[in-house]
């Protein structure tokens, strides 16, 4: 099993992964094999999600397996400078679907514990500071770690299946303050119903 996949299999098994230690790329052959993989843990994820879920978006599977295991190595290696930093940690370079935010969520949704590793940095530290864009960027995955992209947050809340996904991952979170925000509180009233108490005491407090 190559590295890419042997990282996807520990991460979505048990979420301890290994990566190594200097920044080589990756083979096509080695990506084409991610891509099945992904593919495979998509269908298996889809049965979790409220609704019809979009069909498997590759790309942004693909690229949000890669950035994460980036983002680790770069937890882990210290003496690379920020121009090497910018030129592995590359943006999704597309405008965002909801294909796209299904897929990618396959990884992206380790953000908040990579994100936890992380503080121990200092505050200004590239590294964070681009955990904190990604994941305002991808407020479905990077929930709770910073404030979503308002465009972002508006495709999720546009989108029945997500706007439920992402509400159901709210609530799950405990997130006070994003549950009282005037665009998202209906939304978590509606979740809970009768059962509020229940579910979330005091949520609305």
């Amino acid at each position: 099993m190559s590295t890419l996949n042997q990282f996807l299999s520990d991460l979505w098994k048990n979420g301890q992964v290994e990566v190594a230690y200097e920044l080589k790329a990756f083979s096509v052959e080695e990506l084409n094999e991610a891509q099945l993989v992904l593919q495979r843990g998509y269908a298996e994820e889809q049965i979790h999600f409220p609704g019809t879920t979009p069909s498997f978006a590759a790309e942004p599977a693909l690229w949000a397996a890669q950035y994460l295991y980036r983002a680790i190595q770069f937890i882990l290696l210290r003496h690379l400078d920020e121009k090497i930093l910018q030129e592995h940690l590359v943006p999704w370079p597309a405008p965002i679907k909801a294909e796209a935010v299904y897929a990618a969520d396959l990884s992206l949704r380790h953000l908040p514990t990579l994100f936890s590793f992380a503080k121990g940095l200092s505050p200004a530290d590239p590294l964070l500071l681009e955990l904190k864009k990604t994941a305002s960027t991808w407020p479905f995955s990077g929930l709770g770690i910073t404030e979503a992209d308002p465009a972002a947050e508006a495709l999720l809340l546009s989108h029945p299946a997500l706007a439920i996904a992402y509400t159901d991952r709210i609530i799950a979170k405990r997130l006070q303050a994003k549950a009282q925000q005037t665009h998202i509180r209906p939304l978590i009233a509606a979740a809970l119903g009768d059962h509020a108490h229940t579910l979330w005491p005091n949520w609305d407090a």
